[in-house]
């Protein structure tokens, strides 16, 4: 009887000490895995970029909004934000929020290849205008692999993974680099000369870059006036044609 008493002493020490060296290791497990361990601080901002690039380039069609800070100003023509639909390789259909001569106006737009065409204020039937008018590039260009936004990724320098954020519930690792300003898309850029600091958002699970950041002196040297373009819905079932009429 003895020996079973000893023997079982035995194991129920061998067991206490087990679970107090395992128990912390438990939840410093947990505590990583919350913080998530493993994630933006251990990633390559090169590797997170190229795919991103690749992804984007490979999706047919996909969702964006478009919003803006310190874009206006006292005179001309100033885009301030939009959403709409991108179709591979030259299509999209949307709407762009403009500010002309200190006014609001809403534009839906349609832009297929090198002809854009834009519903104005005051009108009811859309009209071919050139983009260049109100201070743009070629709405259509951005799913352009040379022209578009992930153009933007192979053009960025100094790409440093600055951290993580949500984007719509989605967590995201951030990229931070500068891109030439002459290599935004779309957008104004009051000094191409400058250069124009980026974040780029990229799902670390499928690879999306889910949101673009950039800031620079697009409506006025030396005023910083910051975009933000966030797209969904990769490979969305979208056909955009020309408007009637036109």
């Amino acid at each position: 009887m003895l020996n079973i008493r000893s023997r079982l002493r035995y194991v129920a020490v061998r067991l206490l000490r087990s679970t107090r060296v395992a128990a912390p290791a438990v939840v410093l497990t947990v505590a990583l895995a919350a913080c998530g361990g493993g994630g933006a601080s251990g990633a390559n901002p090169t590797s997170l970029l190229s795919s991103a690039k690749a992804k984007l380039d490979a999706t047919s069609a996909a969702h964006f909004t478009l919003s803006s800070t310190n874009a206006t100003t006292s005179g001309g023509t100033t885009i301030t934000g939009g959403s709409g639909d991108l179709q591979r390789p030259d299509r999209l259909r949307g709407a762009l929020n403009l500010v002309v001569n200190g006014f609001k106006a809403d534009v839906k737009i349609v832009a297929i290849g090198d002809a854009v065409y834009a519903e104005l204020p005051f009108s009811t039937k859309y009209s071919k205008i050139n983009p260049a008018s109100f201070g743009l590039g070629n709405p259509g260009q951005l799913l352009d692999p040379q022209h578009g936004l992930s153009s933007l990724l192979s053009a960025a320098t100094g790409a440093k993974v600055t951290g993580q954020q949500r984007i719509n519930g989605e967590l995201v690792d951030q990229v931070s680099a500068t891109v030439p300003g002459s290599a935004v898309p779309v957008v104004p850029d009051a000094d191409p000369s400058a250069p124009v600091q980026v974040t780029a958002s990229i799902d670390p699970g499928n690879h999306e870059l889910r949101q673009v950041t950039l800031t620079g002196p697009f409506i006025q040297a030396g005023t910083q006036t910051t975009f933000t373009v966030t797209l969904t819905s990769y490979g969305e079932n979208v056909q955009i044609s020309a408007p009637a009429g036109v």
